[in-house]
């Protein structure tokens, strides 16, 4: 199957030759808003939306260069989705009300409110059209960049409590019970049980067993909820790999969650008090550090946005699982079996992670260590494209259509390596190009880093 995406031609002829707008899925799915809440809307978007923000918005120069980093764009054609588009409807709107609140004649009162239309507009630009890759602020001379500037109007629409529900019960989910998917932590210390003998046997090891609450560890190792519920397999890749470096480390009965929804819903309050959860875990277990299990938003989260909000520091360190395996290769703690797996092997470079975590090196040098038949995708690292499930769209069900035709581009890059092994650094990532595996029936094995670490090690180190 031949997947073929069509170049960007000037913005001029793009809208001279603009396709029939499709129906809404958003007014199709019942979205409304109350009086009330476009009420509120124009009143948030007085304290929400700053002039700095504004005049970003207003500092495209329509050079067009933004058409073929947008991912969007480049699978649908339709300029109603290049980023510059995107961000001009968002900038009609907002200066509008923006201007009008510092109005106080009585001719201003008919604005008191949003129209329909209007919000439903605003809803669809930050939810639906757009998943905050950042690829867009790359290419731009400006460097207007749209997802910053989205996630603070995706605020608003968290304020009136107007979010999809893949982002909003996730978050309610895991302020109350710890996790985003409900689990306790019976169900942890029992599938790490469960995890433990299984792997006791195979590696003959008597009396295996996988550290929970231990006190002092190098760092404490943050999973994800659905590895635990879905994918114990991937649980069982890590420890392997920690045992075989014969790493201290701990996992916590309090905090298992690596994700942050609330992050993505646009609701910094409730996303510092995810983050404060696990950082008082980790110091509860005086752990040293910090290692997160492959997941692009979660590492962000932690990793740099936490301490941006906050206004300071952690006074420990915040790593990606994957820059944790380099080190061990590096450090000669794990012996690699070379080419035990059939290539060629590509990797996908998250967003949050590639881009704006600018971990890139690190797993080069772990597949390096794995296979002489690595292949890029082209274009790769910082600038490689979104898989199409970012933004919060791989946890919204609604959204499944809409990730599956932005994930166009992807599956293209994937097919013109010639990969058989498409690897990745990322939970949502490895859940969004299994499922355009399967739509674009591009016949590849999608992989976690760390699946293939584990499944290279010598046997001998798994014996220890």
């Amino acid at each position: 199957m031949v997947l073929e995406t069509r170049p960007a031609n000037s913005i001029q002829e793009l809208k001279n030759n603009q396709p029939p707008e499709k129906s809404n899925p958003s007014a199709e799915g019942g979205l409304t808003f109350s009086d009330e809440q476009r009420q509120k809307m124009v009143a948030l978007l007085g304290t929400l939306i700053t002039w700095r923000i504004l005049s970003l918005l207003h500092s495209c120069v329509d050079c067009g260069l933004c058409t073929d980093a947008c991912h969007y764009f480049k699978a649908t054609n339709n300029p109603r989705l290049i980023p510059a588009s995107k961000m001009k409807r968002l900038t009609r709107i907002l200066k509008k009300y923006r201007v009008i609140l510092r109005n106080k004649t009585p001719w201003s009162a008919r604005f008191n409110y949003l129209n329909e239309q209007e919000a439903i507009d605003i809803y669809r630009t930050v939810f639906e059209d757009c998943s905050l890759c950042g690829r867009c602020g790359m290419a731009c001379p400006m460097g207007l960049n749209a997802g910053p500037i989205f996630l603070t109007v995706r605020a608003m629409f968290s304020q009136i409590k107007k979010v999809p529900k893949g982002l909003d019960e996730p978050v309610e989910m895991a302020l109350k019970q710890g996790n985003y998917v409900g689990l306790s932590t019976e169900d942890l210390t029992e599938t790490l049980e469960w995890i433990a003998e299984e792997m006791g046997d195979e590696l003959k090891v008597e009396g295996f067993s996988i550290p929970v609450d231990k006190k002092n560890a190098d760092f404490l190792y943050i999973p994800h909820p659905l590895e635990l519920r879905d994918n114990p397999f991937l649980i069982s890749a890590a420890i392997t790999v920690l045992h075989a470096a014969q790493a201290n480390y701990t996992f916590s009965s309090r905090h298992f969650d690596v994700a942050n929804y609330a992050y993505y819903a646009g609701n910094s309050d409730y996303m510092l008090q995810i983050v404060k959860n696990l950082v008082q875990a980790k110091v509860e277990l005086e752990a040293k550090d910090v290692v997160l299990t492959p997941c692009g938003h979660g590492y962000r989260v932690l990793r740099w946005e936490a301490e941006r909000i906050l206004g300071y520091r952690f006074p420990f360190k915040v790593h990606t699982f994957t820059q944790t395996i380099d080190r061990f290769i590096r450090e000669g703690r794990l012996t690699i079996k070379k080419d035990t797996i059939e290539g060629p092997i590509t990797y996908h470079d998250p967003c949050n992670i590639a881009r704006y975590g600018a971990v890139i090196e690190e797993p080069r040098n772990i597949l390096g260590a794995l296979t002489t038949n690595f292949v890029e995708m082209e274009p790769h690292g910082a600038w490689n494209y979104c898989c199409g499930g970012g933004g919060g769209l791989a946890a919204t069900g609604e959204y499944g259509k809409i990730r599956m035709e932005m994930g166009k581009v992807k599956a293209e890059q994937i097919q013109k390596t010639g990969a058989k092994v498409v690897a990745t650094n990322c939970y949502n990532c490895r859940t969004q190009i299994s499922e355009l595996n399967t739509k674009y029936k591009l016949g590849v094995k999608v992989k976690s880093i760390v699946e293939l670490v584990a499944d290279s090690l010598d046997v001998s180190e798994k014996e220890k």
